[in-house]
């Protein structure tokens, strides 16, 4: 049951998260008078994989509650989950909210969209309502969700804003310098947003230092610091060789096609962390006192 239900979060992280950079890369990395790009069929499959996700991690939860898969079928497991738990509320509030949001990007829209940003943004976070971050109650408690969804809005904001920089790269032509520098700015603040929610997150839910290589929880997560290094690195390679290629006047039909490839690059390794993520929230972490 561990598997299915890691596997199954990680699928409804990973179509969010990307589904929300889609929607916020055009925000940020095209001007006023600039053309946005569209990512239209991307959209709209994100959407729908995030709405079938959500439904299956459901699912999973009642599964584990039942003891196993043929709980699913059960209508008072299924009931319980949804009626006893706090996840099992919150979660079916997020599954309506996700059957509005694919109702409203099954159809392609404008490139700019605040109204689907932000539906997108809020079920995103919502995330933090869920799972370990109701861990300590009370005050630290809320202030623990805060942490998270800020985490997670961060995360969507780099991880999909790099699928974004990918589909986007073929056409960017004379404008990737400045794409890429805009994309830049905003990495930076999310890097940051990430790395500080993150020290306070491992701060509350690792009890001491020795936990971090004494239990499962603990290795998984720095397997998900390592992942996230290696995302810094590619980050700080486009940065320092394929920007300044591009402003010397570099041929675009040359550092375009190394652009894509070291994005498509740092976009698997997102992709990695975000199945790590789906691994630990899965698991009983080693709570501090």
């Amino acid at each position: 049951m561990f598997a299915l239900l890691a596997a199954t979060r990680f699928v409804h992280f990973a179509a969010l998260t990307v589904l929300f950079g889609l929607l916020a890369f055009p925000f940020y990395a095209c001007g006023p008078g600039e053309d946005a790009p569209r990512f239209p069929k991307a959209i709209k499959w994100s959407a729908v994989l995030t709405l079938i996700s959500a439904w299956a991690v459901l699912l999973m939860m009642s599964a584990n509650m039942g003891g196993g898969l043929a709980s699913t079928f059960d209508p008072q497991v299924l009931q319980a989950a949804i009626g006893d738990t706090e996840f099992g509320r919150v979660w079916t509030v997020r599954l309506l909210l996700a059957l509005a949001m694919a109702a409203m990007l099954i159809r392609p829209g404008p490139a700019r969209d605040m109204k689907r940003l932000v539906l997108c943004g809020g079920l995103l976070a919502s995330i933090g309502l869920t799972g370990h971050s109701a861990m300590p109650g009370g005050v630290p408690g809320i202030i623990h969700r805060l942490a998270d969804a800020a985490h997670l809005i961060a995360a969507g904001w780099w991880i999909g804003g790099l699928l974004a920089l990918v589909l986007a790269a073929p056409a960017l032509g004379a404008n990737a310098v400045r794409v890429l520098e805009r994309f830049s700015g905003v990495g930076y603040g999310a890097v940051a947003v990430i790395v500080l929610t993150g020290l306070f997150k491992s701060a509350v839910l690792i009890a001491t230092v020795n936990s971090s290589v004494s239990t499962a929880y603990g290795w998984t997560l720095l397997l998900k610091i390592g992942l996230f290094a290696g995302m810094g690195a590619l980050a700080l390679a486009n940065r320092f060789w394929i920007t300044p290629g591009l402003k010397r006047g570099g041929d675009p039909a040359i550092w375009l096609p190394r652009l894509r490839r070291q994005v498509m690059a740092e976009f698997a390794l997102g992709i990695g962390v975000l199945a790590v993520v789906g691994a630990l929230g899965a698991m009983s972490p080693p709570v501090s006192g």
